[in-house]
């Protein structure tokens, strides 16, 4: 088959989940026989060189062409963000010509990058890998001055998605809140995870370790509480990964904890910024046990990646990827979202023996051997393209509402005529404040 892939972020110039879960399954589908090729770029991509690794041939979305494509989506102006999503969506679309020459294309929910693929007729097969949708994000860390575009969104996505030729992803629960919205199945295929030689660390670490965003949906509050109950009792955890906005554009995330735990953040929640991917499994490696504690998550690598390791993980039942976690047999696991049971599961673990510990990190690394091994994983994809590809696309189209609300169409004039029905006073406030405020940063 030839497959074409448009994705929004692939090693090495990336470090999300999204790269991870591509960069562990498209060389072993490369290996399987079959052409690979990949699209990488966004709303917020950068044109880097083309190259091509294992088998699979990566291109880079044009930064250049989505600019000159905005002024198709200028009726959006009022939310720039969606305007840029679909002006990527759209250039992605072009770039590729259309997906003409493939037997199937595969993209993601995040970014609206399937929008062109659902509605055109023109296009190949299409799987549709449900990732962690914007819409998805923004209802489980809504920013209050997002709201607009958030609401927008999730109704599109539900409505196009509902008409969607295939759909997939790799958790249980993701597949399942999916079938409750849109009123059809979801397919389920767990994620491919490569065998990796055990890494050595340079010593253990007596301190717990989280590797993610600091972000609200990850779970920052929760820890920061659940440490706050030990009290006396409670380890050190060691944050990795960047800070982000917490309810709105101008408040960091990390600021927020400084101010709200002020006895925990910085003293036994420890943020030490990011690291390299090695340096991350390095630390990982060192880390006396690994918590994931996702108030939501579609998945979340850094789960598999401690099991892979041999670690003894603690993992919320708000991330997918704790389908693969037997209590006291091969992790742990606590409610999502509740500071006492992860404060409970806390401290479970540290009564554990150094010799428990390692006999339920064993079988954590089983696990992962036994249920994410990328050959079968590859196979279980590649029986789902081949019989899409058989069966032909979905037989319902979506309606013409839809295929205007985000198709390309003719430049308004005035985009932002829109603000004329807005009272003057309000407006002239408005950007009184705004400027005032920018005068005050500088």
């Amino acid at each position: 088959m030839r497959l074409l892939f448009i994705i929004p972020e692939y090693p090495p110039h990336s470090g999300g989940g999204i790269a991870t879960f591509y960069s562990n399954t498209l060389p072993e589908i490369v290996a399987q026989g079959h052409q690979v090729d990949v699209l990488v770029g966004s709303a917020f991509t950068s044109k880097l060189p083309n190259y091509q690794k294992d088998g699979v041939n990566v291109e880079f979305l044009n930064e250049n062409l989505i600019s000159s494509n905005l002024y198709k989506f200028n009726r959006y102006q009022a939310i720039p963000e969606f305007q840029r999503h679909l002006a990527a969506a759209w250039t992605a679309w072009e770039q590729v010509n259309e997906g003409q020459g493939y037997d199937l294309v595969e993209t993601t929910d995040w970014g609206m990058l399937f929008a062109p693929w659902i509605i055109s007729a023109k296009s190949p097969p299409t799987v549709v890998q449900l990732h962690a949708s914007i819409g998805q994000i923004d209802f489980h860390d809504p920013q209050v001055d997002s709201q607009l575009q958030g609401n927008l969104v999730r109704l599109l996505e539900v409505n196009l998605l509902s008409v969607a030729d295939q759909l997939q992803t790799y958790s249980q629960s993701n597949a399942q809140a999916w079938k409750q919205l849109i009123g059809r199945d979801v397919s389920y295929i767990p994620p491919a995870m490569p065998l990796v030689p055990n890494i050595q660390p340079f010593k253990k670490s007596a301190h717990g370790l989280v590797v993610g965003r600091i972000q609200y949906w990850k779970g920052t509050t929760i820890v920061c509480e659940a440490l706050r109950l030990l009290g006396e009792k409670a380890p050190i955890i060691d944050w990795i990964g960047r800070d982000t906005t917490y309810r709105d554009f101008n408040t960091s995330m990390a600021a927020y904890l400084a101010q709200t735990y002020p006895d925990i953040w910085g003293n036994k929640a420890q943020p030490l910024g990011t690291f390299s991917p090695e340096e991350t499994r390095q630390l990982q490696a060192m880390a006396k046990f690994i918590i994931v504690p996702s108030i939501w998550d579609v998945f979340n690598y850094t789960c598999v990646e401690g099991m892979a390791q041999g670690q003894t993980v603690l993992c919320s039942l708000g991330a997918g990827a704790a389908d693969l976690i037997t209590d006291e047999v091969n992790g742990l696991t606590f409610t999502a979202g509740d500071a006492q049971s992860l404060a409970n599961s806390l401290d479970i673990l540290l009564s554990w023996s150094q010799a428990k510990q390692e006999k339920i990190g064993k079988a954590a690394q089983e696990t992962i051997q036994t249920f994410l091994n990328p050959k079968l994983i590859a196979q279980q994809r590649l029986e789902v393209y081949e019989k899409l590809i058989k069966h032909g696309r979905h037989s319902i189209s979506p309606n013409s509402w839809l295929i205007e609300a985000v198709s390309p169409q003719k430049s308004l004039e005035k985009p932002l005529a829109f603000l004329d029905r807005l009272p003057l006073r309000e407006l002239a406030n408005y950007l009184l404040e705004r400027s005032l405020k920018k005068l005050v940063k500088r």
